[in-house]
């Protein structure tokens, strides 16, 4: 009899330990970016960022969702811009201030987010993910000035709630001037889940600042076409 249980609760085991590893994967990448910008690729997830473009409201979604649980919002500047001692977060619909993101001390340029703010988070964000982009848009670069904002308890859409609206906060003040920047979020108490204390952002729907020339190429090409298209009409 006990030859025949033993392999029974083995099995058993086996499949709970499974069920776990699958549920645990199930939220991996559960905080996705949104925002209003417009134009080609923006606010669109392509695999390694979530280009914010020309946005000037974000925010963010989850999954599963909807979740209550504190939001966390973390900008992350190029380390060879100047930076101010802090950036307000607003609320887009009322203006009203829902936070403060004030400087993390030090500079991220190694390891992960997480690990730079000293918490556990999933996915835990390597600097891998984030740093290479940047570069691409700013050689300068070498790594991060990190401003967190706990926006307290609040309400995460579903992923399938994001609306072209783009989301709940105004983008900072000046913000938007810094090619290769990013805004991140975690969810903290009240999220669930999650072996780890917070959600965090999958790497690839962080909101990544553009570079202002590309912003103006795009510009100058969508006017020309206008033109363009305007000639034909007239010479028709």
């Amino acid at each position: 009899m006990k030859r025949v249980l033993l392999p029974i609760l083995g099995v058993f085991v086996l499949v709970l330990a499974c069920g776990s590893a699958v549920l645990a994967d199930a939220i991996d990448d559960p905080l996705h970016g949104q925002c209003n910008g417009t134009g080609s690729g923006t606010c669109i997830d392509n695999g390694t960022n979530t280009p914010l473009g020309n946005s000037t409201t974000f925010g963010f979604t989850i999954s599963p969702g909807p979740q209550t649980g504190d939001l966390i919002i973390d900008l992350l500047i190029p380390n060879n811009y100047s930076v101010p001692s802090s950036f307000a977060i607003n609320f887009a619909a009322t203006n009203t201030l829902a936070g403060t993101a004030n400087q993390v001390a030090g500079i991220w340029s190694s390891g992960t987010l997480a690990g730079f703010l000293g918490i556990g988070a999933s996915p835990n964000n390597p600097i891998g993910a984030y740093l290479p982009s940047t570069q691409a848009l700013d050689s300068g670069a070498t790594g991060f000035f990190v401003f967190q904002a706990d926006l307290g308890t609040m309400t995460i859409l579903a992923n399938s709630g994001a609306t072209t609206a783009g989301g709940l906060f105004n983008v900072p003040t000046g913000f938007g001037n810094d090619s290769g920047a990013y805004i991140v979020a975690f969810c903290g108490t009240g999220c669930t889940g999650n072996a780890n204390p917070y959600v965090a952002t999958a790497n690839s729907g962080a909101l990544q600042v553009p570079e202002p020339a590309a912003l103006t190429m795009l510009f100058v090409g969508l006017l020309g076409l206008a033109l363009l298209t305007r000639r034909r009409v007239l010479s028709v």
